[in-house]
């Protein structure tokens, strides 16, 4: 069997995956998780590896350990140092007693990538096992979110990623994370506009949700990032329109009004929210 063969039957066989982690932390702990993983959902693999061992070093938790690990594994894949690869997600394996899908799925592309088609294999088969075992609704629907973030950010494999997810909301209609992730999908790519509906479709449906109003915001902020080419609130204060201050500002205040706390969004409003 061809590597490319081996890579299709990859993608097919994670779809029946039944096996996420689904952990909790700190505050503290989940900001540090959270910006590594924006680096690794950006695809700046050098700078994700930096940020999950700092996020390692400071949460010493097992489970810390197997999210930092993990990420890892995905970062060493996209360099394309799949030895290293390799190594991060047999740790995770060794820690979760083979149950992580994502260590898994990262060895079995990291072997396929080095040319071995029987270990990558064997890895898929441990998929499939590991789906015959798990009956829980939602943790199956965690699996198709957690397939859809891999194709889409790791292969760039849109159009699978969104068969995967609209599956994770098809067993879990009330979640309002998978929405908000489909929104996120189409931010990486920049189609704001895709984002934006998706967005404000949750917020139609979760007009009390923090999450919806931070990943509005963030998509805003992104978005006048990247059309001004600064971050710096003092220059966006100049640069802006009044309507997209007024729409970044309203996000940002139903937000805050939710709860949410952030120095540096709180920095920026109070420069450019007048």
């Amino acid at each position: 069997m061809k590597p490319t063969q081996i890579l299709t039957l990859i993608m097919l066989f994670a779809l029946s995956s039944t096996m996420a982690q689904t952990f909790t932390m700190g505050k503290k702990c989940q900001e540090s998780y959270d910006t590594a993983q924006a680096a690794l959902s950006a695809k700046s693999y050098q700078d994700a590896l930096g940020l999950y061992d700092a996020f390692s070093e400071e949460c010493k938790t097992k489970d810390a350990k197997i999210l930092a690990s993990e990420g890892k594994a995905e970062a060493y894949n996209g360099l394309g140092m799949h030895a290293e690869a390799i190594a991060e997600a047999d740790d995770v394996l060794k820690r979760t007693k083979d149950r992580s899908l994502a260590g898994h799925f990262q060895k079995a592309v990291a072997l396929n990538a080095t040319g071995d088609i029987a270990g990558s294999k064997a890895e898929l088969e441990s998929v499939m096992q590991l789906t015959e075992m798990n009956q829980n609704t939602a943790q199956r629907a965690s699996n198709y979110a957690l397939m859809a973030a891999l194709y889409d950010r790791q292969m760039g494999q849109t159009d699978s990623a969104m068969v995967y997810l609209n599956k994770a909301k098809e067993l879990d209609p009330g979640n309002v994370n998978y929405i908000l992730q489909e929104g996120d999908m189409y931010l990486v790519h920049d189609d704001y506009k895709s984002a934006y509906a998706v967005y404000d479709e949750a917020a139609r449906l979760y007009p009390d949700s923090q999450e919806v109003y931070v990943s509005k915001s963030n998509a805003g902020l992104k978005e006048m990032n990247k059309k001004y080419g600064t971050s710096k609130a003092q220059d966006l204060r100049e640069m802006m329109s009044d309507a997209e201050k007024a729409a970044i500002c309203g996000d940002l205040s139903r937000a805050m009004e939710l709860g949410y706390k952030d120095m540096n969004k709180e920095m920026f409003k109070a420069l450019v929210c007048q």
